[in-house]
């Protein structure tokens, strides 16, 4: 099995969730309400997320951040794979503690955004 580790790839897959809600948001403090985080934490996520990329992934539009078209991109393609880790997560927990999925998922979907960060 391959090392996924943060310590060999140098991603911190925590500065995700941070990127997407920034996009959905358009503003590092919309984003740090609803991410129960501090400003100056939502803001070094984001430029730590930056980092792995070679061309910006915003643009500065007065108070707000207006996403690049390869954010948008990005953002769409990683909703995704997070939705298949919530599923994927939901029927590991039904299958170990033997709860029925549709209750599991609701689990998942429940829990605050700021959990998976």
């Amino acid at each position: 099995m391959k090392n996924l580790s943060r310590s060999s790839t140098g991603i911190d897959l925590n500065l995700i969730p941070v990127f997407i809600e920034v996009v959905r948001c358009g503003s590092m403090a919309k984003a740090s309400l609803r991410l129960k985080m501090s400003r100056p934490a939502v803001s070094l996520a984001l430029k730590r997320f930056g980092l792995l990329f070679s061309e910006p992934l915003f643009t500065r539009k007065g108070l707000f951040l207006e996403p690049t078209a390869e954010a948008l991109r990005l953002t769409n393609e990683l909703e995704k794979l997070l939705s298949l880790i919530h599923q994927n997560l939901a029927g590991e927990v039904a299958t170990v503690e033997g709860v029925p999925p549709p209750v599991a998922a609701e689990r998942l979907r429940t829990m605050p955004a700021a959990s998976t960060v």
